[in-house]
Parts: structure tokens; C-alpha cells; sequence
């Protein structure tokens, strides 16, 4: 058996990380992030293996810090799973057109997400 993989939840709404938290602790060690400041700092001084990232961020766009992470040379291949509750037509079309590994619906199924990040973590370099 493989090291415990790090899993960082970066979102503004305190009950949806206490959710990731609960979810994913028996199988992963999972850090979370309330602002893309936060998360900008976690990710400058240590590795995780996914991030869940959600779109609708205060100051900043989910979009635009997806653009800031892969900026960093060793989050140019990490998998970013967005996790959001928009469903729009155009966010669609942005999320498809950006770097992230899959984009879920918010309220996304405990299987849905273990099921994802798991992809994730088989694809990764």
C-alpha cells in the first residue's frame, strides 16, 4: 500500500470544506484553503497530489486561480478537479477550455467524488 495522498479543498463556504473533510479523511490526507490566498500559500511550500477547487471565489475567480497554480512548476501537472455549483452554459464551455482534470456539480455524490479524485490520481505523472 501506497503513501496517504494529499488532497487540498480550496473554497469560501466553511460547511462544503467540513464536507470534503468528513468525506475524504478515512482515505486521504485532506488540507483546505477558504481563499485562493490561502490555498497560493499552501501550494508554495508543499505538494499535494489533487486539488478541488471551486469557482466562485471571493477577489478572485476560480478560473484565475487555476491560471496562478499552473504557474507554479510543480502544479503544472497536478489534477484540479473544479467542484462548483454553476451550471451555465458558458461556464461549461470555460471549464472544458481550461486545465482542469474534470469539472463535478455541486452537490456532488461522496462515490462521484472518491470515483473522480481516484482517476485523477491514476493519470498523474
Amino acid at each position: 500500500m501506497g503513501d496517504i495522498k494529499t488532497i487540498l479543498a480550496i473554497d469560501d463556504n466553511l460547511v462544503q470544506l467540513d464536507i470534503f473533510k468528513k468525506v475524504l479523511t478515512p482515505k486521504y490526507d485532506v488540507q483546505v484553503a477558504k481563499s485562493a490566498s490561502e490555498a497560493l500559500n499552501y501550494l508554495k511550500s508543499r505538494i499535494a497530489d489533487v486539488v478541488l477547487l471551486d469557482i466562485a471565489m471571493p477577489n478572485i475567480t476560480g478560473f484565475e486561480f487555476l491560471k496562478d497554480i499552473r504557474k507554479i512548476p510543480s502544479y503544472m501537472d497536478v489534477p484540479i478537479i473544479i467542484v462548483s455549483g454553476k451550471t451555465g452554459e458558458d461556464f461549461i464551455n470555460e471549464a472544458r477550455n481550461s486545465s482542469a482534470f474534470s469539472v463535478l456539480a455541486k452537490p456532488v455524490t461522496q462515490d462521484k467524488l472518491i470515483d473522480t479524485i481516484e482517476k485523477a490520481l491514476a493519470t498523474a505523472i
